[in-house]
């Protein structure tokens, strides 16, 4: 089905700080992130969450780098020079692979009905936004300048352009990013589903009823991934709990792993891909 439509159940992902940071070109660190954000808009991800595993030093500089990649990835190709002056960060951007996702457009057919992406550059009884359709479109009503948001297109003698907020479209827009400096057991409050993965967890095939019983009865779900050098129950314990207290099921989505480390952008590929199937929607 294309466009897909925003999950019914939201589902957001956690990963460490210090993801990436043990790749040392950053040409190879860019490259990695880019396929990570395509393995978290494949799954239609709600939110990336970003946490320190010692919140007592966090890796903000790391963090931010990884907001800003996943973020320019997330904007519509034809705003990305508006929004983002090169910088040190950017500089091997042109090697990300794109994302696709439906508020993407690559090029629409003559009269085919799409959404895209928007930017307003100008407000007042009459906005004006900035969409990559060769020229600005005019809407009358006053929006926020700066605001991105999203236009449905329907084409025609006389073509129809709908302004909607990310927030309230019924495709799936993209994922947003966050960097936050709670430590889990605080974040993982938020959820009505929260999952911990790691190879000390359940056999996915033994956890995968208990799963889909708790997917179906949640409005919000989270899944978190340990860092390069200590999973999720290192990671606690240095936070001062335990795996138990801050999620609600640990499971193991690659039992007998013929490797003798998974990388964490592996695991989330693995587990998104099962999470998909078991959200059904």
């Amino acid at each position: 089905m294309w466009p897909p439509p925003r999950r019914k159940t939201r589902l957001d992902v956690l990963l460490p700080s210090s993801f990436s940071r043990d790749t040392p070109h950053p040409r190879d660190r860019t490259m990695r992130l880019g396929m990570l954000a395509r393995a978290l808009a494949a799954a239609r991800v709600d939110t990336l969450i970003i946490y320190h595993e010692d919140p007592g030093r966090p890796d903000k500089g790391n963090a931010e780098t990884i907001k800003l990649l996943m973020d320019y990835l997330n904007t519509a190709p034809y705003l990305r020079k508006t929004l983002y002056p090169i910088t040190r960060e950017l500089r091997y951007a042109g090697i990300l692979p794109p994302l696709n996702i439906p508020t993407h457009p690559e090029s629409p057919e003559a009269g085919e009905e799409h959404w895209r992406e928007g930017l307003v550059t100008s407000s007042g009884k009459t906005s004006v936004i900035v969409a990559g359709l060769g020229r600005p479109v005019k809407v009358g009503r006053r929006l926020a300048k700066g605001s991105r948001i999203l236009l449905h297109v329907r084409p025609g003698e006389r073509p129809k352009i709908t302004v909607r907020s990310r927030r309230k479209a019924p495709i799936y827009p993209g994922f947003k990013t966050t960097v936050v400096d709670e430590p889990l057991k605080e974040i993982t409050r938020a959820y009505d589903l929260s999952i911990a993965t790691s190879r000390k967890g359940r056999d996915i095939r033994e956890a995968v009823e208990e799963l889909r019983r708790r997917a179906a009865e949640a409005e919000r779900i989270c899944v978190a991934f340990g860092a390069a050098r200590q999973g999720l129950p290192e990671i606690l314990e240095r936070q001062g709990a335990s795996i138990e207290e801050a999620f609600h099921i640990t499971i193991n989505t690659m039992p007998n792993q013929g490797v003798r480390t998974i990388r964490t952008e592996e695991a989330v590929y693995y587990t998104l891909a099962i999470l998909n199937l078991i959200l059904n929607h």
